[in-house]
């Protein structure tokens, strides 16, 4: 196969380039940035404005209903959540993941371009850039 046919085929299939993706990889270590930043300094306003509205609010299982965060709504869930306990095993909350991740590590594995998950919350990249686009609430929601 030629390679202009193998270059169709990878773009029909949706496949892409090993440096779009790092180009993904690094966008989004970009928008991390400011927005731990923005969590770490309790900007609930900059966490809504890199938020895509309205947000999903998720529970631990499939069956529980999905909410709707509006811009309203979002900063007091948000908080709710990053006092959630992340992990049972060593007790840190959503709150002191994020503070210990200054640098994403994602898995192109587990991470499809465009997406990124870091703790319980969800990334997608649009037109407009990376934005939170879902949060994964504990059992106390």
């Amino acid at each position: 196969m030629t390679t202009r046919r193998l270059l169709l085929a990878a773009a029909l299939s949706g496949a892409r380039p090993a440096a779009a993706q790092r180009d993904s990889r690094a966008s989004f270590a970009a928008y991390w940035h400011d927005f731990r930043a923005a969590v770490l300094a309790g900007d609930m306003g900059a966490v809504t404005r890199m938020s895509r509205l309205p947000l999903e609010s998720r529970g631990e299982l499939d069956d529980e209903p999905v909410r709707r965060l509006t811009a309203a709504t979002l900063p007091s869930a948000f908080r709710r959540l990053l006092r959630t306990v992340e992990d049972v095993r060593t007790n840190r909350t959503v709150l002191e993941v994020i503070r210990d991740t200054p640098e994403p590590t994602l898995d192109p594995r587990n991470s499809a371009p465009d997406q990124a998950r870091v703790s319980s919350l969800a990334f997608a990249r649009g037109r407009d850039g990376w934005r939170l686009v879902t949060i994964y609430r504990g059992p106390e929601e």
